[in-house]
């Protein structure tokens, strides 16, 4: 019994030795898959499994292909993996010690680039240069018109309700109130179905009145009241929905308007999920304002565009 007691204290020390070389494989593999997830998942496909009302499983799928596709890069590179990381923390530790930068840094500049990626990263395929005739373009650009200026006057009160707390730039005050907008049309809308087997376009006011309706009419008061203040708004179709986007302009405004989002209007609403725009030919960024979500940029119904109205 004596004699096997090195042989088993042996065999323990060697299954140490493999979790932790185990953990240090998955932990390598998990933080090279998270940026690299977030870069991809907008763009893959939608998997739904028939179950109950429908689950969807891409995102779980691609994260799942990624992560296996590191642990067998990591495991087959790992003397090179072994290497990069003893020089990177015996780096972080001098420097630390020095009072230069530290572990706390090293997380902190880790969980910007997973921030920066998310709101950066383009969240849906680039609208296509040609596009088919909107349906219906004239009858809706005529409902859209606002003689008696009754929707004009519960714009400006809807985008005076919110966040007039806030300290924006000047030029950020029709973009805060839009957003203003948005959230007093959303807290409210509740959908209704049109006719079986008709179409109806409530107008702005009627919809003022009811605070509901289809995607149609919900798309038509949105722009009608973002319009009237000032924000430009398109209307997107895809197959069997339409929904309004505000233009936000370039890149730096897309990244301070997701700030804002994020940070001070819609931090409690939109948590940690991505925020969702496209971008036109021109680079010009334009964000998701669908009565799906209570927060700009909520995830898009159907990503396959085939017609924009501008208003």
């Amino acid at each position: 019994m004596e004699k096997g007691a090195p042989q088993e204290q042996q065999q323990v020390v060697r299954a140490g030795d493999r979790m932790a070389h185990m953990v240090i494989v998955y932990l390598v593999a998990v933080l090279l898959t998270v940026p690299l997830y977030i870069i991809l998942y907008p763009f893959v496909p939608e998997l739904v499994l028939p179950i109950g009302e429908g689950i969807r499983v891409e995102h779980f799928i691609t994260f799942a292909c990624v992560l296996i596709a590191f642990i067998v890069l990591v495991r087959r590179f790992q003397v090179v993996v072994y290497v990069a990381l003893m020089t990177g923390l015996v780096a972080i530790t001098l420097t630390s010690l020095m009072g230069r930068y530290g572990f706390g840094d090293l997380y902190r500049d880790y969980a910007e680039l997973l921030n920066s990626l998310r709101d950066t990263a383009p969240t849906a395929p680039l609208a296509a240069r040609k596009l088919a005739p909107f349906h219906d373009a004239d009858k809706l650009k005529g409902l859209l018109q606002d003689p008696d200026g009754k929707v004009r006057r519960a714009a400006v009160r809807m985008a005076t309700a919110n966040f007039t707390n806030v300290k924006v730039a000047a030029d950020e005050f029709t973009l805060v109130q839009s957003f203003s907008v948005f959230k007093e049309i959303n807290s409210k809308w509740r959908y209704v179905s049109d006719v079986k087997g008709g179409e109806y376009f409530a107008t702005p006011m009627e919809s003022l009145e009811l605070m509901a309706g289809d995607c149609d009419d919900h798309a038509l008061l949105m722009a009608a009241c973002i319009a009237a203040i000032g924000g430009e708004v398109r209307l997107v179709r895809t197959e069997g929905h339409v929904y309004p986007e505000l233009l936000i302009g370039t890149e730096a405004q897309m990244e301070r308007a997701g700030y804002l989002i994020r940070k001070e209007l819609f931090a409690k609403e939109v948590g940690d999920a991505p925020l969702y725009h496209h971008t036109d030919a021109d680079g010009r960024h334009w964000i998701n304002l669908d009565y799906t979500r209570n927060y700009p940029g909520g995830e898009l119904m159907n990503e396959r565009i085939i017609g924009i109205l501008g208003v």
